[in-house]
Order: structure tokens, then sequence, then C-alpha cells
């Protein structure tokens, strides 16, 4: 695995991880918890990363109304989210956008755990396409949805955001591929990376 620059310039594998969650979401709010799973780190050690962001005046921390429960009255939670005001906000997501590379081998590496695959394509949040429909689209044989998504979790981790994906069996995908499917359409029709392709199809 190649590695991370962004944790050895701050000197702090777990801060870069959660910052780099922040800055890929920048639009998002998360509890502790939800940095935490989006960084893939636990949910103790997120918190101790963005309480030291908040001292350098990264991140702020704000109390709203949780989900009501019948018969309840509303919780209040923490949410932590990147602050818009910080003097080198755009510097500093531009830095982090600028070092965080897509790590093609760690992609096919974790995919691999999920079964023999023949062809991995990515789109939407790579190639900084959000309306495509899926940001990884998967085609192989003996594949496993437990493994499959144990896989895009660890993606996540890796990447710091949600991924969505679509998974086929290869005869599946070479049949949408020849009735133009639509979502197989709307991702080959548009900037795309193929990372594998053992269909010889694409």
């Amino acid at each position: 695995i190649s590695a991370d620059f962004l944790s050895l310039f701050m000197q702090d594998a777990t801060r870069a991880r959660v910052l780099r969650a922040l800055v890929l979401n920048e639009h998002e709010v998360f509890t502790v918890e939800q940095a935490g799973k989006r960084a893939g780190v636990s949910a103790k050690s997120a918190k101790t990363a963005l309480t030291a962001l908040i001292r350098l005046g990264i991140v702020r921390k704000s109390v709203v109304a949780g989900e009501k429960k019948a018969g309840a009255k509303k919780r209040l939670r923490e949410v932590w989210f990147l602050d818009p005001h910080f003097p080198h906000a755009r510097a500093l997501a531009a830095f982090v956008r600028e070092i965080s590379p897509l790590r093609y081998d760690e992609v096919l590496d974790t995919l691999k755990k999920s079964g023999r695959l023949s062809v991995v394509v990515l789109s939407g949040s790579f190639v900084g396409d959000a309306t495509r429909p899926a940001d990884i689209v998967v085609a192989g044989d003996s594949m496993s949805e437990r493994r499959m998504e144990t896989a895009i979790r660890a993606l996540e981790g890796i990447f710091g955001r949600e991924l969505r994906y679509a998974a086929f069996p290869t005869a599946e995908f070479r049949y949408r591929l020849t009735v133009q499917d639509k979502l197989l359409r709307d991702t080959f029709d548009f900037p795309h990376r193929v990372l594998l392709d053992r269909t010889r199809s694409l």
C-alpha cells in the first residue's frame, strides 16, 4: 500500500482520515459515530481527532435536535462539520483533495476479496460527477454479497465517503451491455475509468 502523505504530513493517521472524510463531504454534518464510520476509525478515536481539529479552528461543533421517538422529547445530539469561516478552508480543501489521489491498486485488491472479478469500472464521485448512478461497477463470478459489502465499507474508510456500487455476474453484465442497459449506458457514455476488463468488451 502506498504511503498516505496526508497522514505523514499531519503525523497522525487518524486525524488525517477524519479530516479527509470531512473535506470530501464538506456539506455534511456528522455525529462522532458517523465521522468514525466514514473515516474507518473508532468513535473514540474520531472524537479525539475532531477535538484536535477544533483546536486548530478547522472544525466546528454544534448541537441539533435528533429524531423524536413516540412519547418522548427530542434528544439533542452533537454534530461536527468543517468550519466554512476558517480562513484557509478553501486552500486546505484543495490541498487535501490534491494529495488524496485514487489508489487504484487498493481498489482492486480490496474488491478481489469479494469474488472472481472480470470487470471493475470507476464512475460517479471517482470522476467528479455525483449525478452518475454508481461510483463503482463490478462484474464477476462466485461473488459474495456479504464480502462485497465488506469490501465497499473498507473502501469508504480509505476514501472518506459513502460509495454507491452495482455488481453483476459476468454473464448478466454482458447481456446488459448488449441491450443497452440504462445504468451501464449512464456509466460508459460519460467519463469513467476502467480498472479491470477481462471480458474485452469495453
